[in-house]
């Protein structure tokens, strides 16, 4: 599956944090700057999002593959869930 991005579009994360609901599902609050002048500006926008453990998990490790893979330098991806 190929991603058709506008890449002026994708926001900048600044900032998150992590907890639990209910000592059940996982929870994460990301702040980011929609736009190139929100981040200039120091505007931000805060998404909570809620999850499954087993979400939070496989989040967590997708996000360290494509850490690595950005390492490496200029390759393209299509990984999606």
């Amino acid at each position: 599956m190929s991603l058709d991005l506008d890449l002026d579009a994708v926001g900048a994360l600044t900032n998150f944090s992590v907890g639990t609901l209910d000592g059940r599902d996982a929870m994460m609050v990301i702040e980011l700057a929609a736009t190139p002048d929100d981040y200039r500006q120091g505007i931000r926008h805060q998404m909570p999002v809620a999850m499954t453990p087993e979400h939070a998990r496989e989040l967590g490790e997708a996000l360290l593959m494509v850490a690595k893979a950005a390492r490496m330098g200029a390759t393209p991806s299509e990984a999606m869930n």
